[in-house]
């Protein structure tokens, strides 16, 4: 909206400190009036989180964007990706307030993740670079809508169960998102998702002053669920979405960790990994007593490591 009005170049710095402070105030001012976390009755001191305010995510990821409304060109494709992802904020604030089923938690899931699959295929390259390997193809687009649905639906399910140490799921969600940036400059495939990618952590930093440990509120299946989403774009942005395999992976791991064992024990009806807690972050919290903050500084110093390898390895593959 405001960006015909002075310069792009302003617009660089004034439309991130602006949704930063508005998102800061917005947290501060708004988040007694968010629901009250219930505690996870199976995860490791799920007590500690009972009555904090949560869902905060349906706060930052509209502060977020309304930034990129008024300082962005906002497209009809881009603001119907926004719409995708504010709704997967919304269907988490009202399973936040007052808790769905699994059926219908599952089916929404599902139908936000054919509505991103379907709008994908339209708006991002369905030619796929793997630079690394110095690989080129093109998906169809029907098997494009059924890959990158699939993409979604593990996204927000990864990044929803990685959600249960202060910090953890914003810092990782962040050096994802800085990840992704940095390729999509290294690649040349820069875009108005770079604006997205750059609006998305300028609202994790006001966030994660709030969750820090200890944390004075969570961002609940609201701010999970839509940062899934909006990971899941990025990566399919990028024109390598099979690179949401690498820069997600501790995600991958932590909340992947839960939908594999479940998966496996459903499909057998035999126990499996028994002897190892799911979501990762648990494991390390009851088998090895590391410390909230020693979760949340070591994952976040191993993705830091496998983020820094993947960005040489991929500069060296561009010489």
């Amino acid at each position: 909206m405001f960006e015909y009005l002075l310069p792009t170049k302003y617009w660089i710095l004034i439309g991130p400190l602006f949704t930063l402070v508005l998102t800061f105030i917005c947290l501060l001012k708004l988040s007694r009036k968010l629901p009250s976390d219930g505690g996870r009755a199976f995860a490791v001191d799920g007590a500690s989180a009972k009555g904090k305010p949560t869902s905060a995510g349906i706060i930052f990821i509209s502060c977020m964007f309304i930034g990129l409304v008024l300082f962005t060109k906002c497209t009809w494709q881009y603001a119907l990706m926004y719409l995708i992802a504010l709704t997967a904020a919304i269907c988490g604030f009202l399973d936040d307030r007052n808790p769905w089923s699994a059926t219908k938690k599952g089916l929404t899931d599902v139908f936000i993740s054919l509505a991103g699959g379907v709008l994908a295929s339209f708006i991002f390259p369905r030619t796929v670079d793997i630079f690394i390997l110095k690989l080129t193809f093109t998906i169809p687009q029907p098997l494009y809508i059924f890959l990158a649905s699939c993409l979604v639906w593990l996204s927000i399910n990864f990044t929803n169960a990685s959600d249960g140490v202060d910090g953890l799921c914003g810092n990782l969600s962040m050096i994802s998102t800085t990840t992704f940036l940095v390729m999509t400059i290294l690649t040349n495939r820069m875009s108005m998702m770079n604006e997205v990618m750059i609006y998305l952590m300028v609202v994790l930093v006001a966030y994660l002053w709030f969750n820090c440990h200890p944390s004075t509120m969570l961002m609940g299946d609201s701010g999970s669920q839509a940062i899934g989403v909006l990971l899941a774009f990025f990566a399919m942005a990028s024109g390598n979405p099979f690179g949401y395999i690498l820069i997600c992976l501790p995600m991958i791991l932590d909340g992947g960790s839960s939908l594999f064992k479940l998966l496996v024990c459903r499909v057998t009806k035999k126990k499996f990994m028994s002897k190892i807690r799911t979501p990762l972050h648990d494991h390390c919290r009851k088998e090895w007593n590391w410390a909230n903050q020693k979760v949340t500084e070591r994952f976040t110093v191993l993705h830091l490591m496998l983020e820094g390898a993947y960005l040489v390895a991929l500069y060296v593959a561009l010489l």
